[in-house]
């Protein structure tokens, strides 16, 4: 009897102790789950947090993309504003200097021509006088100085001997016809002052001549 009773309490100590032993295993693996479930929560976590990143890097990454493009075409547009500039200075330079070419060109045609007009009043005084070394001089500077003209692009206009036109040439006086000889219509018989165009046909200077006196196509004219 007392031997079954020590036996008895001796398994009831024993499966308390398992009962005891069962609870802390218990506990102890709720514990692990809990623990698990924070590890879980945090691996969560931290991949959010990775996500974030990753689509912030990939945002900052657009936005300097974006601003660089930006920049480079606010220096583009810099460029283009500095080479408009420096055209337009160029531009205006050019157009300053073609100003001061035009006016000394104009300066040495208006001086060579009226270099020709003396040379040609002397021409016409010495040769009265036939003094021939003078005129044959003369002559030649006033080949010389229309050869030059011509290299100018600047041409005497051909009216000697022709019907007077009054777009190239302005009438100063008129003569008589002379009885032995046929004349054009209000010929040029003199030209006292030479006109000149340039090559496109603008008329420079009109020239001023001498023509027939035409009384009779006047009358004409006049009844």
């Amino acid at each position: 009897m007392g031997w079954k009773f020590w036996r008895n309490r001796k398994r009831s100590e024993t499966e308390k102790t398992l009962e005891l032993l069962k609870e802390e295993i218990f506990q102890i693996n709720r514990k692990f789950s809990i623990i698990e479930e924070h590890l879980q929560e945090s691996k969560h976590k931290i991949e959010v947090i990775n996500r974030d990143l990753e689509n912030n890097k990939n945002a900052i990454q657009k936005i300097l993309r974006l601003e660089y493009k930006s920049f480079r075409e606010i220096l583009n547009k810099l460029n283009q504003i500095h080479e408009t500039v420096d055209y337009g200075e160029r531009y205006i330079k050019i157009e300053k200097e073609k100003d001061c070419l035009v006016r000394e060109r104009n300066f040495i045609i208006e001086k060579t021509i009226q270099w020709l007009d003396d040379i040609d009043l002397i021409y016409s005084g010495l040769n009265k006088q036939s003094r021939e070394h003078w005129v044959q001089l003369l002559h030649n500077w006033q080949k010389q100085i229309i050869k030059t003209l011509g290299m100018l692009k600047i041409y005497e206009i051909n009216i000697m001997g022709k019907t007077f036109n009054h777009e190239l040439a302005e009438a100063v006086n008129t003569k008589e016809k002379e009885a032995d000889r046929d004349y054009l219509p209000y010929e040029v018989i003199d030209v006292l002052q030479r006109g000149f165009m340039l090559e496109n046909g603008t008329l420079l200077r009109k020239a001023k001549v001498i023509t027939i006196e035409e009384k009779e196509r006047e009358k004409d004219y006049e009844q």
